[in-house]
């Protein structure tokens, strides 16, 4: 599971290396209030909307992530315009074509069934049995300055997700006051860029 946490590569690119052939479920691509702690993270005021996507991936019919992005209205008329028209197209692949993207560090965190991210991921897989505590991973992409947070939690799909559940962290310091400080740098991560 640590390798899955700690991989600085496109996760998608590793998913499809292998599991094959992934399919995409585009569960919400839209304007919407973000989750409080990203709208701290992207520096906005309380109420105002950001550009949200989520997603899962699947390999034949199994779920293994279900993925949650989230950037300012004005990036994504500036630098990251491409992600408007991404479609069914997973955001890695766009995000890792640019040129000039840089990546700050990777922090995991375990989510309980009380966390809204567990919450969506529980919405998307339908109510057929109830999700043990996830693992997931978040960390800003950039691009002319302008951050996009990736959220990737991993299902129990996943293989290794399973073995993992009684995995624990220590919550990482607080970063210039941002509340996503709930997270913790994975084991094994080798050096952090900007936050």
């Amino acid at each position: 599971m640590d390798s899955w946490l700690s991989e600085r590569g496109s996760l998608t690119r590793r998913l499809r290396g292998a599991y094959g052939r992934l399919e995409l479920v585009l569960l919400r691509q839209c304007y919407a209030r973000p989750l409080r702690e990203e709208s701290l993270l992207l520096g906005l005021r309380r109420g105002q909307k950001a550009w949200v996507r989520e997603v899962l991936l699947l390999a034949d019919g199994r779920p293994l992530l279900y993925a949650h992005s989230v950037t300012r209205p004005e990036a994504l008329r500036k630098a990251w315009r491409p992600l408007s028209s991404v479609g069914l197209k997973p955001v890695g692949d766009a995000i890792f074509e640019r040129h000039g993207l840089s990546r700050g560090p990777i922090r995991v965190r375990r989510l309980d069934a009380g966390d809204a991210l567990h919450r969506s991921a529980s919405r998307a897989l339908g109510p057929s049995s109830p999700l043990p505590a996830l693992w997931a991973r978040r960390s800003p992409f950039f691009h002319d300055g302008e951050p996009l947070w990736i959220t990737e939690v991993f299902l129990p799909g996943l293989d290794g997700v399973a073995s993992a559940q009684k995995r624990t962290c220590k919550p990482a310091r607080a970063v210039r006051g941002a509340a996503g400080n709930r997270y913790c740098a994975p084991q094994g991560a080798v050096g952090a860029s900007r936050q």
